[in-house]
């Protein structure tokens, strides 16, 4: 005993030691990029410009605007950083550039409670850096000018084509009153419309003098630009350790993932779900015959459920057969319990289930006695295609349908396809108890417990877990595997009844 605790105490160190190691690679190399970060930023040339605006008509921050809390301003720092205005700027600097490379290297900014923008670039050199800030600062001042103009000549022009018409009907009404003797009736009517006419001409020169007169000035160019001192946007030190702390941070968020995935670790014997509150009733040792004091057990927990009529469904987690549903169903009709079995994984059982779904029959129509207590389903019209039965399963009337059949019995269990398809899914929200199986290596327990939270949601009970051990020749082709696969696939149920019909004589 001494050599394997001597043999293990250097592996653990070892593991510890290499864990350390590996966090301090991270660290420094986070160190690392930081501090080359902040050695690319410091050869970055960088200039500013400062313009001021003024209020004009047709722009974001017009006359109109409220400049106390100058949100208009931020509107004109959007404008600015536009297609528009930086192909304007490529064409004046002759520029091979296209807008969204230049703008990648642009920034606006409002300085609080003014009326300025402040441009920052970045470039190669000093040069280039100066001359881009002070010509998006002339051509922005040219833009913005530009669409006063636009605005105020639709506007005048709008108002000249007004006084035109209006001179064209005070003619046309001069002219009429001249053929007019001074004793027509016509002529007092004339008379008015004619003045009427004057004041709208008079009204319209008036406005036509007051968009002539809005001033074009757009601003400023406050600061041309100018050279940043070096090193300004980035410092070293705090890059450096900004880069450190990043690298330590993903070491914690792996050894978080770390332990997330080890708490979803496989179920390898129902020990592993120990303090999770899964409820774990025992071992499967034989699929083919279940120990009777374990049925038992399953069945005192069904019968624990609250609720009637009870459904109770029976299935396992991920694939394969249920090893518990026929002995489950024996050992209730013992007990003298009217027992309606509904065996999904045969073809009758489906297509008898579908036509009460689909209202095509009644539960007395389909429900026919098979032995003592036990009761079983046969369809009412055994030649008809009910495909889909997966999209059935999910319908409102599933769960009416099963609880219509506990009505005629103490309880109905249902022997349905692995709860992790759709199909068994959607039976757990017409289930009132729940039963599932698990194979060791098959299934993990973040799996359970949101089958768990799932059950209760639904408000129904997972009344228990039970560990199916399969040996290898029962997943050999010819006995679980093709049974299995029956189970999940949608098949046409007029195709296999002849199939579904023997495997319900080969029942106990």
């Amino acid at each position: 005993m001494s050599k394997v605790r001597t043999a293990r105490v250097p592996r653990r160190g070892a593991r510890v030691l290499r864990t350390t190691l590996a966090v301090a690679l991270v660290v420094l190399l986070g160190a690392l990029a930081g501090y080359g970060f902040a050695r690319y930023n410091d050869r970055q040339h960088v200039a500013t410009a400062t313009i001021m605006l003024h209020p004009l008509e047709g722009n974001a921050y017009s006359p109109g605007g409220r400049g106390d809390d100058l949100v208009n301003l931020e509107t004109e720092a959007q404008v600015l950083r536009s297609d528009a205005v930086a192909r304007a700027v490529l064409q004046r600097l002759d520029s091979p550039a296209t807008p969204a490379a230049l703008l990648s290297s642009v920034s606006v900014s409002v300085p609080p409670n003014t009326q300025l923008l402040e441009i920052t670039v970045r470039a190669r050199d000093d040069e280039t850096a100066v001359t881009r800030a002070s010509a998006f600062a002339e051509v922005y001042l040219e833009f913005r000018r530009a669409r006063t103009e636009s605005s105020v000549f639709g506007r005048t022009s709008r108002i000249e084509e007004l006084v035109e018409v209006r001179e064209e009907e005070r003619k046309a009404a001069l002219a009429r009153l001249s053929k007019l003797s001074p004793t027509a009736p016509q002529r007092r009517l004339v008379e008015q419309q004619l003045q009427e006419i004057v004041v709208q001409i008079g009204s319209l020169r008036a406005q036509l003098a007051t968009a002539q007169a809005i001033g074009l000035d757009p601003g400023q160019v406050v600061t041309p630009g100018q050279v940043s001192p070096a090193g300004a946007t980035a410092d070293s030190v705090v890059m450096t350790a900004t880069g450190g702390i990043g690298g330590l941070a993903l070491c914690v968020l792996v050894g978080v993932v770390r332990r997330t995935r080890a708490a979803a670790l496989t179920v390898r014997d129902l020990d592993d779900l120990a303090g999770t509150g899964v409820p774990a009733l025992g071992v499967v040792d034989d699929p083919d015959a279940p120990a009777e004091d374990l049925v038992a057990s399953a069945r005192s927990a069904v019968l624990a459920a609250p609720e009637r009529p009870l459904v109770v469904t029976v299935a396992p987690l991920t694939a394969g057969v249920s090893a518990l549903f026929e002995p489950l169903v024996e050992s209730f009709t013992r007990a003298r319990y009217e027992v309606v079995a509904v065996d999904l994984a045969r073809a009758a059982d489906r297509a008898a289930l579908a036509e009460m779904v689909l209202q095509d029959a009644v539960a007395s129509d389909v429900l026919v006695p098979v032995a003592g207590f036990r009761h079983g389903l046969q369809p009412l019209h055994p030649d008809r295609d009910h495909p889909g039965f997966d999209d059935l399963t999910a319908s409102a009337q599933m769960r009416t349908c099963l609880e219509e059949l506990a009505k005629r019995a103490d309880l109905v269990v249902v022997h349905a396809p692995a709860l992790s398809t759709p199909a068994g899914r959607s039976l757990l929200r017409a289930s009132r108890a729940v039963l599932t199986e698990v194979t060791p290596g098959s299934s993990t327990r973040s799996e359970l417990l949101d089958l768990q939270a799932e059950v209760e949601r639904q408000g129904a009970e997972l009344a228990g877990v039970v560990e199916v051990r399969r040996s290898a020749a029962a997943a050999s082709p010819g006995t679980g595997t093709e049974a299995a696969a029956e189970v999940e696939a949608d098949v046409d149920v007029d195709a296999d009844a002849s199939a579904g019909t023997e495997a319900g004589e080969e029942r106990p």
